[in-house]
């Protein structure tokens, strides 16, 4: 258990520290490697104020377009699913977890490195087929094991009930930064390689609404394209 005096210490290393400046405060960023700090003397922001910098966008409060939310309401309650606030989680839970897949370069580098370090530290006699299983072994113990989401009907209307008002923000976000910056960009053909639920789709009809005429949305899940074509048409 920490002691009062413990306490008292962390409680001050807490506290920002005001009289660091110039060098001072320099020299302590550089106790964080790969952190940058920007002195506040070098006058970056060119004196205007943060909120007023014109790097900073003023984007409106994002709402999904309420046909779209319209839709993906009646979905879920056409079927209804039992404990879907945690089958949702779950699967946000699960898609936060995941990494991208070893590179098979990368995979063979690290194979021919864990053989060099087994001939190093073990016998140099064990047989060909020794060394070659206790390498596999260390990679399965070591390597993230990828695997492909297959969507069925129901894993995708959970995605969409996890993804989809988060999913159509960020794009929109994007969209919407791309439009401000180069007003002159008005795309007349739009193709979303992985389109899942068709978020990206909509966040583009939304931004560029009047110069888009063809929309391409490719998905290799046969019922999570289905799923973005219903939410497409809206309710019948």
């Amino acid at each position: 258990m920490a002691t009062a005096k413990e306490v008292k210490r962390l409680l001050t290393w807490c506290r920002p520290c005001r009289s660091l400046r110039g060098p001072q405060c320099r020299a302590f960023a550089a106790l964080v490697p790969g952190v940058s700090q920007v002195d506040n003397n070098s006058d970056f922001l060119g004196k205007k104020p943060h909120r007023k910098h014109p790097g900073i966008l003023r984007l409106p409060h994002v709402r999904l377009p309420q046909a779209l939310a319209n839709a993906a309401q009646l979905l879920l309650l056409e079927r209804p699913f039992r404990s879907v606030e945690k089958q949702v989680q779950a699967l946000t839970n699960y898609l936060w977890s995941r990494h991208l897949p070893v590179e098979p370069e990368e995979l063979q580098r690290r194979a021919a490195d864990l053989e060099k370090k087994f001939l190093e530290s073990q016998d140099s006699t064990q047989t060909e087929e020794k060394l070659r299983g206790a390498v596999l072994h260390a990679l399965r113990r070591t390597t993230y094991h990828w695997q492909k989401l297959s969507y069925n009907e129901e894993l995708s209307l959970i995605y969409m009930a996890a993804r989809l008002d988060g999913g159509f923000a960020a794009v929109f976000r994007v969209f919407h930064e791309i439009q401000a910056r180069v007003p002159e960009f008005q795309p007349q053909t739009l193709m979303d390689f992985g389109s899942g639920t068709g978020s990206v789709a909509w966040a583009a009809h939304s931004t560029w609404g009047q110069s888009l005429r063809e929309y391409v949305c490719v998905d290799s899940s046969a019922a999570m394209l289905g799923l973005a074509e219903k939410l497409l048409k809206g309710p019948v």
